[in-house]
C-alpha cells in the first residue's frame, strides 16, 4: 500500500472548512473547501474518509493534477488552486498562508505546485497514494 497523506480539518466556518494538509516530505499546506453541507453536489465539502489519488487533467484550469476516487456519492473531486472555498465546487484548493480573517488560504499557486511536484515523484501504479481526511475540535 502507499503513503497517505493526512488532511486534518479543523475550522468548519460558513465561508469554508480549512485543514492541514502534509505531504511525505513533512511540508505542511493548508487546505480551503466548501462548508459541510450533508455531502451535495458542487456546494458541500467531501465526507470524512480515506480515498486513492489519482492523475487526472483539470480542464477548466487546464493543468495536471489529483483526483480524489471513491467519494460516496460525487466524482471529479480535485485538488487544484484556490484561495477562497466559493473558487471549488466540491474539491480542496490548497495554500501556504492560513487567514481566517478573510476566509481564504494565499499562495495558492505555489502550495498547489509544491504539492504537484511532490505528488509527481511518486509511481502511482506501483504505489498508489491516498488522502486521509480527518478533523481536530482544536484549532491547530
Amino acid at each position: 500500500m502507499g503513503s497517505i497523506i493526512p488532511l486534518t480539518r479543523f475550522y468548519y466556518g460558513d465561508a469554508g472548512v480549512f485543514g492541514r494538509l502534509v505531504l511525505p516530505s513533512g511540508i505542511s499546506l493548508y487546505s480551503v473547501e466548501r462548508p459541510w453541507l450533508n455531502n451535495q453536489l458542487r456546494i458541500s465539502c467531501i465526507p470524512e474518509g480515506i480515498y486513492a489519488l489519482s492523475p487526472r487533467y483539470f480542464f477548466r484550469g487546464e493543468y495536471d493534477t489529483f483526483e480524489l476516487l471513491d467519494v460516496p456519492g460525487r466524482s471529479h473531486i480535485l485538488i487544484h488552486v484556490a484561495n477562497w472555498s466559493h473558487e471549488v465546487e466540491g474539491c480542496i484548493g490548497l495554500g501556504t498562508i492560513l487567514d481566517l480573517g478573510n476566509n481564504m488560504v494565499k499562495s495558492s499557486k505555489v502550495a498547489f505546485d509544491l504539492f504537484y511536484r511532490e505528488m509527481s515523484q511518486f509511481p502511482i501504479e506501483h504505489d498508489p497514494m491516498s488522502i486521509k481526511i480527518d478533523h481536530v475540535e482544536a484549532v491547530i
